[in-house]
């Protein structure tokens, strides 16, 4: 039961647009909510994500390990 409240409370905490580029989430919106990316960090910053910029953000992070890697040599995870 106060695992159900902590997530509800959470819920609550979720922006209404995404951080990056400010476009409006719609939380009555099913494909919004199975496309989106919702990140918590210690049950209390709920930070949320459009598609396109999680997508952005995931490919910088590829790019930018893929250059450490060229430069350093394979790293562990």
């Amino acid at each position: 039961n106060s695992e159900l409240e902590s997530k509800m409370a959470l819920f609550g905490k979720m922006p209404d647009e995404c951080l990056t580029c400010e476009k409006p989430f719609d939380k009555k919106d099913k494909d919004m909510a199975m496309t989106w990316s919702v990140i918590v960090h210690d049950e209390e910053v709920v930070r949320l994500y459009c598609p396109e910029c999680w997508d952005k953000a995931v490919k910088i992070t590829e790019d930018f390990k893929r250059h450490l890697e060229e430069k350093f040599g394979e790293m562990e995870e």
